[in-house]
């Protein structure tokens, strides 16, 4: 289903939880271009837990560091989610781990973080997400701001992941 660029806000999060939960059959959410951060925005996330999603759409929604707990939650417990697209938001921040320790129990094998504010703070997170990932293929880091002292951890971690593709 397609629910981007519908002015969705944090006060439509317990709504799209409702109808994850009770849609067996959706695989493909796209929830880009909306406004979803928010404290409702935990609700959709638990429900993916029993959702059979296997691509989830958040591009360009506001999202910020505190909606990585959520997405940890939602994400870490799905064994069907394969794409996770969170470009242009701003992840950068103390949650970001969440998120990435959330990925090393995932199945995810894209994962879109282009032009999220991150800088090299993120790497070694990102490093011990995609170094315990056992799926991950495609990685998307295009348009952050990673160059610094931490970097080297997240080449280190490229060394020894199954990642076939990076940008």
């Amino acid at each position: 289903y397609r629910l981007s660029i519908n002015d969705l806000t944090d006060h439509s999060c317990p709504h799209l939880a409702s109808g994850i939960r009770n849609n067996q059959t959706l695989r493909t959410l796209d929830l880009s271009d909306n406004k979803l951060e928010g404290p409702h925005f935990r609700n959709p996330m638990a429900s993916l837990t029993t959702s059979r999603i296997e691509e989830l759409q958040l591009r360009n929604n506001h999202l910020t560091s505190s909606s990585c707990s959520h997405l940890a939650s939602g994400i870490g417990n799905n064994q069907t989610l394969r794409t996770l697209i969170l470009s242009k938001n701003k992840l950068e921040g103390p949650h970001f781990r969440d998120l990435m320790a959330a990925l090393t129990t995932s199945r995810i094998e894209k994962l879109h973080l282009d032009y999220n504010y991150l800088t090299h703070r993120s790497c070694p997170h990102l490093a011990s997400g995609i170094r315990d990932n056992q799926t991950l293929r495609r990685l998307i880091l295009t348009g952050n701001n990673l160059e610094g002292c931490l970097f080297r951890n997240l080449m280190e971690a490229l060394r020894t992941s199954r990642i076939e593709e990076l940008q």
